[in-house]
Parts: structure tokens; C-alpha cells; sequence
């Protein structure tokens, strides 16, 4: 898909409905422009890539706590608020 946008004076771009569809956005939302590799911008939907973040920075978290089932995570959450 190749879309199509024209900055306003004020630096403002409209993003295409085909492509709000596709990153699933909706108004108030924000976009974050990501640099990839090979220098180029990527236009994502910025709060799904900062979950997208947060999980991989989790990864293996609940491994090394002890952690393997929804009772664990029930008793961690208790065990904490006392």
C-alpha cells in the first residue's frame, strides 16, 4: 500500500483513513516515527509499540520470579499489599 500526505504550514499531516484503519487508530490517539535500520522512518501506532516494548522487556520475568499460573500471580499481588 502506498499512501499519500501533504504537510500544512503548520507542520501538520492528515494520515490516511487506509492507514489509520491498518495501525488501528482512532482520534486522540498518538503515533510515534520509529528509524529503522536502514534510516528510514516507520509511522506506528505508539501505544501499541510501547506495549510491544514493555513485553519484551519482561520476557522471562515471570520464569525467574517463580511465577507459572494466574493462582502465582494472585499470591504475589496479595502477598505484596501487606
Amino acid at each position: 500500500m502506498i499512501e499519500v500526505a501533504k504537510i500544512s504550514s503548520q507542520g501538520q499531516v492528515t494520515v490516511p483513513a487506509d492507514v489509520r484503519r491498518a495501525l488501528g487508530l482512532s482520534a486522540g490517539d498518538r503515533i510515534a516515527f520509529i528509524t529503522n535500520d536502514s534510516g528510514q522512518f516507520v509511522l506506528v501506532n505508539a501505544s501499541s509499540f510501547a506495549l510491544s516494548k514493555a513485553q519484551s522487556a519482561f520476557v522471562g520475568a515471570a520464569a525467574e520470579a517463580g511465577i507459572s499460573s494466574e493462582e502465582d500471580v494472585a499470591k504475589l499481588a496479595k502477598r505484596n499489599r501487606k
